[in-house]
Order: C-alpha cells, then structure tokens, then sequence
C-alpha cells in the first residue's frame, strides 16, 4: 500500500481527527482503557488509517507530549544556568500556566516508554545535556542540582496552583528565584545561632 505524503489533504486531516478523538477521549476515561479499536471508529476511520500516522498509542501519547514540552526545551536552549534562573523561572511559569487541564493530563500520563521515561524524565534530561559542565562541579553533583533546582520549581508551582493562583505570577517568580537560589535565608528566615559556650 502506497503511502500518503505528509502534506496531502486527507492525510492532514486524518491526523488531525486522531488527535481530536484521542484528547476527548482522554478527558473521559483512563489512558489504560483507551484502545485503537474504540479511537478509530469514534474517529470514523479504520485501523490502517491509524497505523499510517502512528505505531502505537504510546507512540501518539510519546509524540503529544513531546510536543506540549517543546516550548520548555525551546527555552532551556536559549538560556544559560544559573545566570538566567529568574528567566527560566518566569518562562516555567508562563509555560506551565498556559497549559490546558487535557494538555495536563496528557503529561501526567504515563505510556510504555523507551527506557521507562516519561516527560518529566526527558526535561531533566535536557537539563543535563545542556547544563553538564557546571563549572567546578562533577556530574553528580551537577545532577543533583539540577534535579533540587527543577523538583523545587515544580513543586512549588504545584503549591500556587493548588491556592487558585491567588498570588500574583509576577510576585510568585520573585519569591521562587530567593527559595531556590538563597533557601529561607534568602526570604529572611535565617535560624538562630545556638550558644554553644556552656
């Protein structure tokens, strides 16, 4: 069977019908119980339709995810660690607060990967190819952090979320940037020191 060029009408528009049927139907159920039988005839089209565009539902899953990450690894290519961390944060933020709640569920999905990653996982990992020779650092300690850098970011975006996003963006990057880069000293809350002349 010949294949459809990319750029052919048809071809376009059955892509774009797969992806339609697989966001809806994600939105529903779980992704375990999403099968290519059921998306094909909600999407009105037959399996080898499926099967020009994509391998598998993990493979659909893997390329959708990539893609909602793509603006992230566009921005960890354009910047520079640690100069630009209140960037890179500010960018995290607008990022992740862009996404929609499907755009969400697709990346907290988690398919049959190569080597078990899922998109958190790939992050890191441009994080690590990007930023690998932290200056005066060994790899291990460059990985971790890098790995406390993003964990703390994403928890605590988690965290303004979780309150509603009530305070605002702007304010939220600022105390962010101290956290991470100066810990409670950084947002005055510096122990106090133990007498230790008794």
């Amino acid at each position: 069977m010949k294949q459809q060029p990319k750029q052919d009408l048809r071809y376009i528009k059955n892509e774009n019908l797969i992806r339609e049927t697989f966001r809806k139907m994600i939105c529903e159920m779980d992704y375990s119980k999403i099968s290519i039988k059921e998306l094909t005839q909600r999407a009105q089209i037959n399996r080898k339709t499926f099967y020009l565009h994509y391998s598998s539902l993990d493979h659909l899953l893997a390329i959708l995810q990539l893609e909602i990450m793509e603006p992230t690894v566009q921005m960890i290519s354009e910047t520079k660690f640690p100069n630009d961390v209140e960037i890179i944060i500010q960018k995290s933020f607008e990022i992740m607060a862009s996404l929609d709640w499907t755009d969400r569920k697709i990346l907290a999905t988690k398919g049959d990967f190569p080597e078990k990653k899922g998109p958190s996982d790939l992050i890191l990992d441009q994080l690590f190819q990007k930023y690998d020779h932290l200056a005066q650092y060994g790899s291990f300690e460059s990985s971790l952090i890098l790995t406390y850098f993003s964990v703390c970011l994403g928890v605590i975006f988690r965290q303004w979320e979780a309150n509603s996003q009530k305070t605002p963006m702007e304010e939220m990057v600022h105390l962010t940037t101290k956290l991470i880069l100066h810990g409670l000293d950084g947002v005055g809350l510096t122990p106090e020191k133990k007498d230790l002349s008794h």
